[in-house]
């Protein structure tokens, strides 16, 4: 017996992505992990690098800072293979971890752990680790995202339609400018997250229970375990307004996800049967239930809910600051689960939009043939005719407004109504039917468009080559980012060694 998966699909000639299903799933039918599990692998981090400096600080013996850094080693083999599993009884991850390494070596060595910090900040740097590294990912996925729309742009640059205001044809333009739109706005997105390390890339450890502490620590060598730039100057500010990092990324998110929602409905409407701009590629596509010949663009329609529930969460993150009173408040740990969940259900829009536009089908004949309707060429023509015959602006406008309304020509003026709306205006111009066919043609639209970031052929191209300057920058900040943190946890795993050999 054959076995159901999907209620549809069997019209396509291509299976669906695999990605874009599930995407379009959400938790119909998968559960999310805990928060916490999100965190396991910061907190070990975190606990490495404070057991370290509290060694090295002489705060507690190397002996048992041995013990207790080989039981994070063992931690985190379970965490790499699976095996660490969230003791529900254990209120948080951060009480598993450190009752898992009393029960292992006893609270003489293994209490020592808590020495020095409060869950505040181990919770604050946690989270901070875990949205830095979002941060870095999101870059990376628009990145990847913005390289795919470049390409594109170069490809589809001379195919011409008509450009829209009011939802109604207004000039002409090139499907590759529509393109460059887009990638125009997500460099934008790029830079506004990259802005989050001016903010926020500093050390929360060492804050306590929000007033330091009396101990000796070493907040500076903690920063350069974790790859921070320096160390947050007051620690009451910084467990105080612990959602203020998180609201930052999830602002961030919000204005991309609604740039994304923007390219979406565009696509969404260039697929319709009506303009026919686009072919829905099966791959970023569903079906229906009942009716055997739909292909809709699900994927593109789940972004624009996903961009309504990350704008509700991000809500939600800026909630979290109105209420606050100096110090630690326990509904700050409710902004851990509103930008976990704010990131699940954003972090793979990027790329279903970006696996849409490399697969989709653009019908350039259906293109140039809408560039031909609804007098979408008159503005063009309008700047023509001023500039050959010198006209103010004003007048001329009025002339070919007239024209408009006595063409028997529904799409384009002929030339004889231009010549009855001259004649109404008592102008005496040799205008030419060549002249009033050449200013309508939408190649030679495009050809006259000389404005900088207009669709022009020349301006296009100098529009990629600004946008490639723009992403080199910003892959090398990446690149400069993640060897950074890589470079810390060298240095830590270094340090780490040296106590365990002796």
């Amino acid at each position: 017996m054959k076995e159901i998966n999907n209620l549809w699909g069997s019209a396509f000639k291509e299976k669906p992505s695999e990605e874009a299903i599930n995407f379009c799933a959400g938790r119909d039918v998968r559960s999310i992990k805990p928060a916490d599990y999100n965190l396991i692998p910061y907190d070990i981090w975190c606990n490495k690098a404070h057991v370290v400096m509290l060694s090295e600080k002489k705060i507690i013996p190397k002996k048992d800072a041995r013990l207790i850094l080989e039981g994070l080693r063992e931690l985190e083999g379970l965490f790499s293979q699976g095996k660490f599993i969230l003791d529900p009884s254990k209120e948080d991850v951060h009480t598993y971890i450190e009752s898992w390494l009393i029960d292992k070596y006893g609270i003489e060595a293994a209490g020592k752990i808590h020495t020095a910090r409060a869950r505040n900040d181990q919770s604050n740097l946690d989270m901070r680790l875990y949205v830095r590294d979002n941060v870095l990912h999101f870059v990376e996925q628009i990145l990847e995202l913005s390289q795919v729309l470049n390409k594109l742009v170069v490809k589809y640059g001379d195919y011409v339609m008509p450009g829209f205001t009011h939802h109604q044809h207004a000039m002409i333009t090139s499907f590759g400018h529509v393109l460059a739109s887009f990638s125009s706005m997500l460099i934008r997105d790029a830079k506004r997250f990259t802005a989050w390390f001016e903010l926020h890339n500093k050390n929360p450890l060492g804050n306590v229970a929000s007033y330091g502490t009396s101990f000796p620590i070493d907040r500076k060598l903690t920063a350069d375990f974790f790859a921070f730039s320096g160390v947050e100057p007051n620690s009451l500010d910084e467990i105080s307004n612990r959602w203020e990092s998180e609201a930052d990324l999830g602002f961030s998110v919000n204005v991309l996800m609604n740039h994304l929602s923007h390219i979406a409905q565009t696509f969404i409407i260039f697929s319709m049967p009506e303009f026919g701009f686009i072919s829905l590629p099966d791959t970023f596509s569903t079906g229906s239930s009942i009716m055997p010949q739909k292909k809709n663009p699900d994927p593109l329609e789940v972004i624009k809910g996903k961009t309504s529930l990350v704008s509700g969460l991000q809500q939600g993150l800026i909630s979290m600051g109105k209420g606050g009173f100096i110090g630690y408040n326990r509904d700050n740990q409710w902004s851990k689960y509103i930008i976990m969940d704010l990131v699940e259900e954003s972090a793979l829009a990027p790329k279903i939009v970006s696996g849409f536009l490399s697969s989709m089908q653009v019908n350039k004949n259906k293109l140039e043939e809408w560039s031909k309707k609804g007098f979408v060429g008159v503005t063009s023509f309008l700047e023509q005719f001023a500039k050959r015959f010198k006209l103010p602006f004003r007048k001329a406008k009025i002339v070919v407004e007239k024209a408009i309304k006595y063409s028997s020509d529904r799409d384009n003026i002929t030339h004889a109504a231009l010549l009855k709306s001259l004649k109404e205006e008592g102008l005496k111009l040799n205008v030419t039917k060549k002249q009033v066919n050449d200013w309508q043609n939408p190649k030679n639209i495009l050809k006259n468009t000389i404005s900088i970031g207009g669709p022009g052929k020349k301006s296009l191209r100098e529009s990629v080559k600004e946008f490639e300057a723009e992403l080199k920058l910003l892959r090398s900040w990446v690149k400069n980012k993640r060897e950074k943190r890589e470079k810390a946890i060298n240095s830590l795993n270094d340090r780490i060694h040296q106590i365990l050999e002796k």
